[in-house]
């Protein structure tokens, strides 16, 4: 028996054990406990549960299935108070019975939803509003597909950094795929930025987990809460509990600021260099390890360059494709540059 076969045995008996008149909270429990699983579980028992329905609209209809023997040849009530040992047999012919009239109960898996792929241009943000009321915000130079069915929730993150307001459905989970991290919701609002292989996940609210497929080491799985960072990268994840201030500061950019708080020079400039076709480069490794803070515009990036230049007393030059930044005095790579123009001018 394939593993696919299994998972359905085991959706369909608890199918029949739900329809049980003993049928309890602790069995509820137990078979939330079992669906959360995987979707693989949710998807069989869904599937199932709705031929369960499918069949009842048969019965009425008059149909009698005695061709599955004079047991469930019953009328189709009988069927749910009769002895537990017939339970397997009834649900194994559920999908044969329901096939008259319906495709819902198909023995092989339903084909995969439809992936919609939305991405934005380097400067450009976008939202993305979900049938369900949820919203997806994507920040610059970002690429997602999306896929929603009735088991499911799914977005890939292939590049770049998201804003996630999920609504919680238990029926139909919520996963964010980047690379071989996946974060699933458990209904909240948070961000998602992946930078290769690096993956970085910051709660505003509620809860999410974490889990890393390819860790060779450390932490392969974290549940993160409101105010935490989870960092996933190549030898697993490290966790920030309770840096409010630090995920209030990478989420700036839903309104349009980068906030630094003590961070290297060169680490700003990668953030300001996601905006902008014409990118910052820092010529001196020392200038760069330059730690700074503030709150600068987006689009505003001379006057991020003015503050290196009264600030730190760096020289700013401008190519025509490039913004050099180098020590006072300059350095041979900036000849023929020009000084970048200053904020207002």
């Amino acid at each position: 028996m394939s593993r696919a076969e299994q998972i359905e045995e085991i959706a369909a008996r608890w199918i029949v054990r739900r329809e049980s008149p003993d049928w309890s909270a602790k069995d509820e429990a137990e078979l939330t406990t079992w669906l959360n699983q995987s979707l693989g579980h949710k998807a069989a028992f869904w599937r199932l549960r709705q031929g369960w329905a499918a069949a009842d609209r048969v019965g009425a209809l008059g149909f009698s299935p005695t061709r599955f023997g004079s047991r469930l040849a019953q009328p189709w009530p009988a069927w749910r108070k009769a002895a537990p040992g017939i339970g397997l047999a009834l649900a194994a012919s559920l999908a044969l019975v329901v096939g008259i009239g319906t495709v819902m109960l198909s023995t092989s898996e339903p084909p995969a939803p439809a992936q919609v792929a939305v991405q934005t241009p380097v400067g450009i943000q976008r939202t993305i509003a979900l049938a369900d009321g949820s919203r997806v915000e994507l920040n610059t130079a970002t690429s997602v597909r999306a896929a929603t069915g009735p088991n499911g929730r799914e977005i890939w993150l292939d590049k770049g950094e998201a804003y996630f307001d999920i609504v919680h459905r238990p029926d139909r989970p919520f996963v964010v795929h980047a690379g071989s991290r996946t974060v699933t919701v458990l209904g909240t609002r948070f961000t998602v930025r992946r930078d290769g292989e690096k993956v970085t996940v910051a709660v505003l609210s509620g809860r999410v987990r974490v889990e890393d497929g390819t860790a060779e080491s450390g932490t392969r799985a974290a549940v993160i809460g409101q105010g935490d960072i989870a960092y996933a990268q190549a030898r697993g994840i490290l966790v920030a509990l309770a840096a409010p201030t630090r995920v209030t500061a990478m989420t700036g950019w839903r309104d349009g600021v980068l906030v630094f708080d003590n961070q290297r020079l060169a680490d700003a400039v990668a953030d300001f260099n996601r905006y902008t076709d014409r990118p910052i480069r820092i010529s001196d490794p020392a200038v760069a390890n330059i730690r700074i803070g503030g709150t600068f515009q987006i689009r505003n990036s001379a006057a991020f360059l003015d503050l290196l230049r009264s600030a730190y007393g760096l020289e700013v030059r401008a190519g025509r494709d490039e913004i050099l930044v180098a020590p006072e005095g300059g350095t041979a790579e900036d000849e023929g540059q020009q000084p970048a123009p200053r904020s207002g001018s």
